[in-house]
């Protein structure tokens, strides 16, 4: 077995992060040596049960990444001195770790794709240009595509992936039990275009006028703040099992994104038998077209106002608790799938 390099841009708490994680246990537990380099270290970082190295000490800032990079390109050129000897491959799991790419032979690098990155930036220019980036240094190497739907968006942009090594959520999200409702409707807040925190901050005014109760989870401190008072709970930063806990206590999850090359947060909270409720935002197709669920993928088109009287619907039906057990199924059902699809497909030579 070979010797992996996993390089992240931090450690941040992210769908991102902790998927790149997994998939780095699991080539760690079929015999291959595995580290994680980090470029920058968080002051939230995730639990990292693998051995750990920072090529620096600086958290990351999206203003300093670009003057910072040069730096981090030298003392990775001199860390890889040393390691190249004992790692066969690097892993390149973020779109600002691509860079460091380009400094290693191209029979050494392999990509996990988990986006199309490039669709979170507003500006067009910005994103035409990181398009093209991504594109070629991808096509310098091997690609891991974390779904069928982005290996076929990928496909179509020319780029050869070697291998699917499909998401599914975190086991542990499962529950086998009811636990009382006290919450209609959970959602994830994140900053960013795509992420559409205006359209959710519009959802929850919603939810005030109608009487609804809702929770919000965030790794935001901001966001935090800015809708305490006006929902029920919010948890900063929580660990998988208070998530769980939540979603186990409510009855739908809303995700409102405008683009995902997967979407973990409805799928996480369909362990614990939250119903989702999905805008096309791409990649929540991997678990959104068939099984309980297919009719609540909701076109981009559909107003808000729309979306939430389909909702209220979702939450009126007499049928809700047996629509839960069916989400959990559906979600066991997948898990079972993509744990066997991952141990057929992750192997390197």
């Amino acid at each position: 077995m070979s010797g992996i390099v996993v390089v992240l841009p931090s450690l941040k708490i992210s769908g991102g992060v902790r998927e790149a994680l997994r998939l780095a246990s699991e080539l760690s537990g079929i015999g291959h040596t595995v580290t994680a380099l980090s470029l920058w270290k968080s002051p939230h970082s995730m639990h990292c049960s693998l051995p750990l190295e920072y090529l620096s000490s600086w958290s990351p800032r999206v203003a300093r990444a670009i003057s910072e990079l040069p730096f981090l390109a030298l003392r990775f050129v001199f860390w890889w001195r040393h390691a190249s000897k004992s790692m066969s491959f690097v892993l390149f799991t973020h779109y600002t770790t691509l860079p460091l790419a380009l400094l290693i032979p191209k029979s050494r690098r392999l990509f996990f794709a988990q986006d199309l990155e490039w669709k979170f930036i507003k500006s067009r220019v910005i994103s035409s240009l990181l398009r093209q980036i991504v594109l070629r240094v991808y096509n310098s190497g091997r690609v891991i595509s974390a779904n069928a739907y982005l290996s076929q968006c990928l496909s179509d942009e020319g780029i050869d992936v070697a291998l699917d090594a499909p998401i599914w959520a975190d086991p542990e999200f499962l529950t086998h039990g009811q636990q009382i409702q006290n919450i209609d409707f959970a959602m994830v807040l994140r900053k960013g275009d795509c992420k559409r925190l205006d359209l959710y901050l519009r959802f929850i005014s919603l939810c005030r006028e109608h009487g609804a109760r809702c929770a919000v989870i965030t790794p935001e401190d901001d966001i935090a703040l800015q809708v305490t008072e006006n929902v029920s709970e919010v948890l900063l930063r929580p660990d998988i099992f208070e998530m769980r806990d939540l979603y186990a206590r409510s009855a739908c999850f809303i995700h409102l994104s405008e683009h995902e090359g997967f979407g973990l947060p409805p799928l996480e909270a369909m362990g614990a038998g939250c119903i989702p409720i999905c805008r096309d935002s791409g990649g929540v197709r991997a678990f959104m077209l068939n099984g309980p669920v297919d009719d609540l993928l909701l076109p981009l088109s559909m107003t808000l106002e729309d979306l939430f009287d389909h909702a209220l619907q979702v939450l009126k039906d007499p049928a809700l608790n047996e629509r839960r057990a069916a989400v959990r199924k559906h979600f066991q059902l997948g898990l079972d799938f993509c744990e066997l699809a991952r141990k057929n497909l992750l192997s390197f030579s």
